[in-house]
C-alpha cells in the first residue's frame, strides 16, 4: 500500500522548451516554441518550466537562450534551469519538402535520448501543425493517420489540410464511356431504319466528352463538386448526338468515393402516331387516321428533332497519381421523352488546378530572448 501511494505521488520529470533552429526555413520560431509547449502541457507527461523562470534566469545570468542547440550548450542551460529535460529541434528545407525534427536532450546523461522526424509537403501555413504531429511522434502519442497522409503525400486527395490557401480547384479533362438502353427503346434502336428503327448493332453507344470540374475545398472528410459534362454520342453508327449533365456531388477527401446526380439533357429524334399491330404509324405516313387509336410519342427515326431530359444519378472513385486524377464512374439516366432508363460507365484523366491567391511565407523573427510558454494546467488552456 505505501509503495502505491508514493509511485502515485512521485513528481513528474521537468521539461523546459528552447529554441527551434530554423536558419534553413521561414517559419517564426516562438510560434513553433508555443506549439510545442501547449501540446507538451495537453499531452501531460511532463512538468513544463515556466516561462517566467527561464525568463529569470536568462536576465540573471545574462544567457541569451537564442541559438542554444549544441549538447554542450544545452547542457549549461539544463542545469541553470535545473530542469530534467530540455525540448529542441529543428525545421529544414529539402527542394519542396521540409524535414521537421524534435529532439529530447537529458540534462543528466549529457545527451539526446529521444528524436522524432518526418519529411513534410512544404505547407507553410501547417507549420504549428507539423510541429503538434512532431511532438506526439516523439512522445509516442497516437497521431491521426489522415492527417498524417494530408501533409506528407503528395498523392493525397484535396483537401483544406493540403490546400490551405485554396477555396477551390479545377479539374477538367477528357472522359470516354459507354451508355447501354434498357426498356421498351431496345427494339427501336435495332429496328430498321425504314420502319422508324436507327439500324443499330446493340442498344448501346459510344460517348466522348470534356468534363469542367470544381471542387470546392474543406477541412472535413467531403469536399462539394461541381460539374459540367459535355458530350457527343453515336459516332460509330454515324451519327452525332450531343448531350450534357450538370452534376452536383461530394467526394470523400480520405478514399476519393464520390456520388453526384444532376439533370441530362440529350438531343433526340420523336414522333408522333400509335400502334397498328407491330408497326408504329406516325403522322407522315400514307393512311394515318388515329380515330379510336392511342396516339403517343415515342422514339423514331423518321420523326423530329427534340430535347429529352431525365435525371442523373452517378457514383464512382477517383484515382490519383501526382497532380492526375483518373475519375471512373458508374451513372444511370432516368426515362426522359421517348426514351428509356440509361445505364453505363465512364472514364478520364484531369489535372489538378489549383485557384491559389498569392502567400506570403512568414519571416523568423529574432528576439533577444525565447522563453517557452507558461506550464498551466492542461485545463486552462483553450485552443482556439
Amino acid at each position: 500500500m505505501g509503495g502505491t501511494a508514493n509511485a502515485q505521488s512521485e513528481p513528474k520529470k521537468t521539461l523546459a522548451v528552447l529554441d527551434f533552429d530554423v536558419r534553413n526555413y521561414p517559419v517564426d520560431a516562438q510560434q513553433l516554441i508555443d506549439k510545442a509547449t501547449i501540446e507538451l502541457i495537453r499531452i501531460n507527461k511532463f512538468e513544463i518550466v515556466d516561462k517566467y523562470d527561464i525568463e529569470y534566469i536568462s536576465k540573471r545570468d545574462q544567457v541569451d537562450l537564442k541559438g542554444c542547440y549544441s549538447k554542450i550548450c544545452l547542457g549549461d542551460i539544463g542545469k541553470r534551469l535545473k530542469c530534467d529535460f530540455l525540448l529542441t529541434g529543428s525545421y529544414d528545407l529539402l527542394g519542396d519538402r521540409v524535414a521537421v525534427t524534435v529532439r529530447l536532450y537529458d540534462v543528466a546523461k549529457g545527451s539526446f535520448t529521444e528524436s522524432a522526424s518526418r519529411i513534410y509537403l512544404n505547407i507553410p501555413q501547417q507549420n504549428l501543425t507539423m510541429m503538434e504531429v512532431a511532438v506526439k511522434d516523439l512522445l509516442a502519442v497516437a497521431n491521426d493517420e489522415n492527417l498524417i497522409k494530408k501533409l506528407t503525400i503528395s498523392e493525397e486527395y484535396e483537401s483544406a489540410l493540403n490546400n490551405p490557401e485554396t477555396a477551390v480547384i479545377n479539374n477538367n479533362g477528357p472522359r470516354l464511356g459507354i451508355t447501354a438502353v434498357v426498356g421498351s427503346s431496345t427494339k427501336i434502336l435495332m429496328a430498321d431504319p425504314k420502319t422508324g428503327g436507327f439500324g443499330y448493332s446493340l442498344p448501346a453507344l459510344t460517348s466522348f466528352g470534356y468534363q469542367f470540374e470544381q471542387v470546392f475545398v474543406n477541412s472535413g472528410d467531403f469536399q462539394a463538386l461541381f460539374e459540367f459534362i459535355p458530350l457527343i454520342a453515336g459516332l460509330e453508327y454515324g451519327r452525332v448526338i450531343p448531350s450534357a449533365n450538370v452534376l452536383m456531388g461530394m467526394r470523400n477527401s480520405r478514399t476519393g468515393w464520390e456520388f453526384a446526380v444532376g439533370p441530362n439533357f440529350t438531343t433526340t429524334v420523336t414522333a408522333e402516331g400509335y400502334m397498328q399491330g407491330e408497326d408504329f404509324i406516325i403522322r407522315s405516313t400514307q393512311g394515318y387516321d388515329p380515330a379510336g387509336k392511342d396516339v403517343i410519342t415515342r422514339l423514331d427515326s423518321r420523326g423530329d428533332l427534340a430535347v429529352s431530359t431525365g435525371l442523373v444519378l452517378g457514383f464512382g472513385k477517383t484515382f490519383k497519381s501526382g497532380k492526375m486524377n483518373f475519375p471512373v464512374n458508374l451513372f444511370v439516366v432516368t426515362p426522359g421523352r421517348g426514351d428509356s432508363w440509361r445505364i453505363g460507365t465512364s472514364v478520364g484523366f484531369n489535372i489538378v488546378r489549383k485557384k491559389t491567391p498569392s502567400f506570403t511565407p512568414m519571416t523568423t523573427q529574432t528576439k533577444p530572448l525565447s522563453p517557452a510558454a507558461s506550464g498551466a494546467s492542461a485545463q486552462r488552456i483553450t485552443i482556439q
